[in-house]
């Protein structure tokens, strides 16, 4: 008792600093610049920092000591409370701690087998070697749809729990999930690279197929999240960019949640280097089904696509944001996303993965990107995710946040 005692102090007082910070008058000020760009308004750009190495940090504020039953919500607390002191961009806190809604599949009948190389940074991003299981269609046959279930008692206990933390503090919401799926990057962990792209152009009608297979059964599992109400109709960050929108859910919207009322995102980073015909004829024709009938769309993640936006714009309705990556050139991207879509800007991590951080390539590359901008009239966010490393130096990220503010208040002051 004694223990769970001076535990709860300390998770406490985490919690009522995240309270305060989420009450500041900022937040409300950074969640309506989220809308309006979202919105297309010509507004100062978003700047975020997303995908952190949080194992490169050694600072006794990230040290859990609340124990297991209480070790999400105070890894969240720290990490939050951390990236808002040191490399905070426009990130916001929102006024409510959500947790998220539990939910199971009986997943597709098969299991990726891969060699997988890690580091010790902490960060999601590892090397992979893919075993190619989905050879010929007697594998594609292998395929199962799979069923989701909701699974409200999994949901009821990190709830109750962090209503009890919050307690008097902030309110606590369950959250849905997004729509958020890359047909290609699924496919490849089934099949590996080579062999996947080596299909591609040797035996185009299998390829077909196989996509053909994934997207029903992606589609399959849409159905059921939207029946069982497991979609987030108001997500603050979608795959961590600023998701927040006036325009979801729709108009008719009378509580239960549909596909029309949500972002759908979906990329094939994996096309990064096939040609315009093949990325439409394999990705953006299958996608454009399973996304059309979404609020809003969202495409690309570590892909080029500059010279594909017009395809883009062809296929998909309901497009708003775009991302647009190191690889490509920002002023063909603004050209051809004029005022009518939100360029979403991923800026080089490797700037700040050496040793001694130069602001010089930073501002070089967030010039580029906003000046393009500004003379085609394009929304623009930052994203600065995908970090491997940061060479042991959460310093960089400081840096970088406040040199690319600084460029950024040359345009928007």
């Amino acid at each position: 008792m004694a223990e769970r005692s001076a535990n709860w102090t300390t998770l406490r007082a985490l919690a009522e600093r995240y309270g305060e910070i989420a009450r500041l008058d900022v937040q409300r000020k950074r969640l309506e610049r989220f809308r309006d760009i979202n919105a297309l308004k010509p507004v100062r750009p978003v700047l975020l920092i997303s995908e952190v190495p949080w194992g490169e940090i050694r600072d006794e504020a990230l040290v859990l000591t609340c124990g297991p039953e209480v070790a999400g919500i105070e890894r969240r607390l720290r990490q939050t409370l951390y990236q808002w002191e040191h490399f905070q961009g426009d990130m916001v806190v929102p006024p409510v701690f959500d947790v998220s809604k539990r939910w199971h599949s009986t997943g597709i009948g098969l299991r990726v087998t891969e060699t997988v190389i890690r580091g010790d940074t902490g960060a999601a991003i590892a090397s992979h070697a893919y075993r190619d299981q989905l050879q010929n269609d007697e594998d594609l046959a292998r395929l199962q749809t799979p069923r989701i279930t909701c699974d409200p008692e999994a949901t009821e206990r990190p709830l109750a729990l962090a209503a009890e933390v919050f307690d008097g503090i902030l309110p606590v919401e369950p959250r849905g999930t997004a729509l958020y799926y890359n047909l290609w990057d699924d496919i490849a962990r089934y099949r590996g690279v080579e062999p996947l792209l080596t299909d591609l152009v040797e035996r185009p009608d299998f390829m077909h197929r196989t996509v053909r297979r994934f997207a029903d059964i992606a589609a399959a599992q849409f159905r059921q999240l939207e029946a069982l109400d497991l979609l987030d109709p108001d997500p603050l960050y979608l795959h961590c960019t600023a998701g927040s929108t006036r325009e979801l859910p729709a108009a008719d919207f009378a509580g239960k949640v549909r596909r029309k009322d949500v972002w759908g995102r979906c990329a094939a980073q994996i096309f990064g280097s096939v040609s315009p015909a093949m990325h439409d004829a394999f990705d953006l024709a299958y996608n454009a089904d399973l996304f059309g009938g979404c609020g809003l769309v969202y495409y690309g993640c570590c892909e080029p696509m500059d010279r594909k936006i017009d395809l883009l714009r062809q296929r998909f309705a309901n497009l708003r944001k775009v991302s647009i990556t190191p690889w490509a050139d920002p002023e063909r991207a603004a050209e051809a996303l004029g005022r009518d879509l939100v360029m979403a800007a991923k800026p080089n991590p490797a700037f700040v993965a050496s040793a001694g951080f130069d602001p010089a390539p930073v501002r070089e590359e967030m010039t580029r990107y906003l000046e393009a901008c500004r003379r085609h009239g394009t929304p623009c966010e930052f994203v600065l995710k995908d970090i491997s490393t940061i060479a042991n130096r959460p310093e960089n990220l400081t840096r970088w946040a406040e040199t690319a503010s600084a460029v950024i208040d040359r345009y928007w002051g």
